[in-house]
This record gives C-alpha cells, structure tokens and sequence, in this order.
C-alpha cells in the first residue's frame, strides 16, 4: 500500500475540506455485521461460512489502529448480528443457522452460552435474531427482535433474555420495532421499523411491552445514543418526547462521534459527514475501492469508522477527516 502524502479538496454541502492522505485499510473477508467494544477498544465482526478457513463461523476481532485481524473465537452456524455491551467486554451473536444467540467474553475471545430464541405462535418454526441489544448495566440480558424464515412479513416480535431464559412477556409478532437500541436507562428500549413508525418500549421484570409507538417519524436501523435516536433513514428523534428533532440530508448505515460532534453515513460507497447538532453537511468522501452495498457500520473511536460491504470487504478508516485521495494500490 502506497503510503505517500497527498492533497485533495473534497466538495459537499458548500464545504471545501483538505483531505490529506492517510489510507483507510481494506481487509477482504466476508462479513455481515461489525461494532466496537469501548472496553477492549476493538472493533468486532461476524464472519459467515461463505468466507471458508480460517475465520467462517468466528467473531474476528480487528485492532482499529493497525486495521489487522488480531483474534477470532468460533462461535456457530451463520453469524450475522452483533451487539456488544457498551460497559462490559461482552458481545452477543445471532446464529442464523442454529436459530439461536451466543455470548462472547470479548476480553478472552472465548465463547459462552447458547440460547434458543424460540418459536412462532403462528407456526412459522424457529426464531433468528434480526437485532440485539444489551441492557446497560446488566450485560447479562439482552433484547432480541426476532424473525421468522420463508415468510412474509418475517417480524416475529422483540423479547427479553437473563442469561439465556426468556421472560414472559414479549412484543406481538404483530407490531413492534425491527431494529433496538437502550436508552440510559435499563427500563427504557427504544425501536423503529421499515416503515416510519418509532416506539419506546417499557422493560420491567416480566418482560417488554410498547410504551408509545409514533408513526411518520424514522425508519431503519439505528443507533442510540443517550436517549437520542439517530435512524438509517436520516431522522433524529428525541426518545424522552418522541418528536423529531431534524433530518440529516443522507441515509445508510449512520455512527454518532460524540467526541467530534458529528453523524456520519454510509451511503453507497460514499461516507456523509454532518454538524451532529445543527444538521449541517461537513463533508463527504468516497472509498473508491468499495464495492457493493454498506451492510453495517461502526465508529471506532473518534473520527474512526469501521464499514462491511456486501461485496466482502472491510473498509477501517482511522480518520475520518483525512482520507486516501489516489486510491487504493
């Protein structure tokens, strides 16, 4: 890889910005879903059969500072969501192909429990996690929206699990959140679909229920932030009100740099960079050796971004604000 230093001027939303040249790194490996562990300040991803030995059926562990595979722990059939608790080195994997979820001590890189998800009341089978959430506070339970395969539609109602045992009360297949993320508070989920409705869920002892659905609001994944919701749609939600605060002028894949007070979003093979509070478009850049459609990701400390394209590509961009100009050689 070519490690010269260049100078370009990106143009987007009336912003001249100088782009010096520091390369994102390109890992090419198959993955499906990638976050970060503030704990081990290392980013995470899940790697499906497809991409063959040594990593298929692993969680690899990527240091963002050097953008190597440093480990990886076998974890199942299929991985394909991810979530890592934001105050304890411990992530959580859906296991598409064993219809169950595994925790992983990402301190040790050494699997842990494997729960079932359970199965329809509509006699659709066994469920698969679409998204996880962990509890904050309490990285031993998490929140799993579920799905069914080979129906339509497959949204299969959100439940919670201690330690891999379900409580009683979930979300009706019928209506609820696809896509999850905590507030500050462990009582407090919040959630949005394909369609435009967001809603805050109640977690108690007995499980989880809809607190408040809002519809013409946002729509897919998700990050939370706070009790901020930051939507794949563009829209920023105040969870406590749940009103609309404003929209980005972009969609995809969407990481908060609190640090930097930015919102970024995968779009395509282009990263949109906005003002996190005024809205206003910073900048973009193009990862000219991607291919493919953004399928996650996840900021990597501040001004950093992890990316995973469906074309079998990891792209780690240390800085955001200072990208290759010339490509990729």
């Amino acid at each position: 890889m070519d490690a010269r230093i260049a100078c370009a001027f990106l143009v987007w939303g009336g912003s001249l910005v100088d782009a010096r040249a520091q390369p994102p790194v390109e890992l090419d490996i198959a993955a499906n879903t990638i976050g970060y562990s503030t704990q081990t300040q290392m980013l995470y991803a899940t790697v499906p059969s497809s991409a063959g030995l040594p990593h298929g059926n692993h969680l690899i562990e990527i240091s963002p500072s050097v953008a190597l595979i440093t480990g990886s722990v076998f974890v199942g059939s299929e991985p394909s969501a991810l979530a890592i608790s934001a105050d304890a080195a411990v992530a959580y994997v859906g296991l598409e192909g064993a219809a169950s979820a595994r925790r992983v001590d990402l301190a040790t890189l050494t699997a842990g429990i494997q729960f079932v998800l359970g199965n329809s009341p509509y006699g659709f089978g066994p469920l698969y996690a679409t998204q996880i959430a962990v509890m904050p506070g309490a990285s031993g339970t998490v929140a799993v929206s579920r799905h069914a395969k080979d129906v339509s539609p497959d949204f299969q109602g959100v439940a919670i699990f201690d330690d891999g045992v379900i409580r009683p009360t979930m979300v009706s297949p019928s209506f609820g959140p696809t896509f999850l993320g905590f507030g500050t508070q462990s009582t407090t989920l919040f959630g949005c679909g394909y369609s435009l409705t967001a809603y805050k869920l109640a977690v108690d002892a007995s499980g989880v229920s809809i607190a408040t659905s809002v519809q013409n609001l946002a729509a897919g994944p998700i990050v939370v932030d706070g009790d901020t919701i930051y939507a794949g749609n563009g829209a920023v939600v105040n969870g406590t009100q749940m009103q609309l605060l404003g929209t980005y002028d972009s969609s995809g894949p969407v990481v908060v740099d609190d640090t930097r007070q930015t919102v970024s979003f995968v779009n395509g093979t282009a990263i949109h960079v906005f003002d996190r509070d005024t809205f206003v478009p910073l900048f973009s850049v193009n990862i000219d050796a991607a291919t493919g459609y953004p399928l996650s990701a996840a900021g990597c400390g501040s001004g950093c971004i992890g990316v995973v394209f469906d074309s079998g590509q990891i792209f780690v961009i240390s800085d955001i604000e200072h990208v290759f100009a010339d490509g990729f050689e």
